[in-house]
């Protein structure tokens, strides 16, 4: 019975002793800078956790976002090339073939239509737009031979430069292989057209005709125009 009071003396003696506890056994950190120092440091290493792991989400999800928007970029600059191609594959001698083309503004996509930049000229088709001062940008080459204006333009483009306008009942006297034609209106496709994405964009597929005597040749060509 004396051991068992003794060992309760040490027992309580080592409590009151112990430096961050109180006689009540409650642990305090008023009389130990060592335990105040210790307890900063960690708080201050966990807030510094916090933000480098919110640093890296905001930036893995910002970069996906990117990654994103350049994909969907690339798949909408194939989409219209592919639609412009496709009336240029429609079978020769049918006349003229009128598409139209309407931009899904609808569609849940990242990508924001109002930044887009979308251009065809002679052979590409180009989109891109502005992110934070640089300029991510697509292009797809084009199968046939296009021009960025309306029929009208063209023929009034023909008819001033050749004094007819390419109708099968008014073709231009040009010797064969009628490179006057085709490079005059190659230079002319260099200029593109600039694309209104809230504007349906008409693709026809018309007919340029030359002769070089007696045999007239039919030259197709692929307009794209707002």
């Amino acid at each position: 019975m004396g051991k068992t009071k003794k060992q309760r003396e040490v027992r309580r003696s080592a409590c009151i002793d112990h430096p961050y506890r109180r006689p009540n056994g409650h642990r305090y950190l008023i009389d130990d800078d060592n335990a105040w120092a210790d307890l900063i440091l960690s708080k201050t290493a966990l807030i510094l956790a916090t933000v480098i792991i919110l640093t890296a989400v905001y930036a893995l999800a910002t970069s996906s976002s990117e990654i994103i928007e350049k994909d969907e970029l690339e798949v909408l600059t194939m989409d219209i090339a592919s639609s412009i191609d496709s009336v240029g594959s429609v079978r020769s001698g049918t006349g003229n073939v009128t598409r139209t083309y309407t931009f899904d503004t609808h569609n849940e996509l990242i990508i924001d239509y109002k930044r887009l930049n979308i251009s065809v000229s002679g052979e590409y088709v180009t989109a891109g737009f502005d992110d934070n001062g640089n300029t991510v940008r697509a292009a797809r080459a084009l199968s046939y031979r296009t021009l960025p204006f309306s029929n009208v333009e063209l023929r009034g483009l023909l008819k001033d430069r050749f004094a007819a306008e390419g109708t099968e009942n008014q073709p231009i006297n040009s010797a064969y292989p009628f490179t006057d034609v085709t490079e005059f209106l190659s230079i002319e496709a260099a200029d593109a057209i600039h694309l209104n994405t809230s504007m349906d964009v008409l693709i026809e597929k018309v007919s340029v005709f030359v002769t070089g005597g007696s045999e007239v040749k039919e030259l197709e060509y692929i307009l794209v125009h707002q």
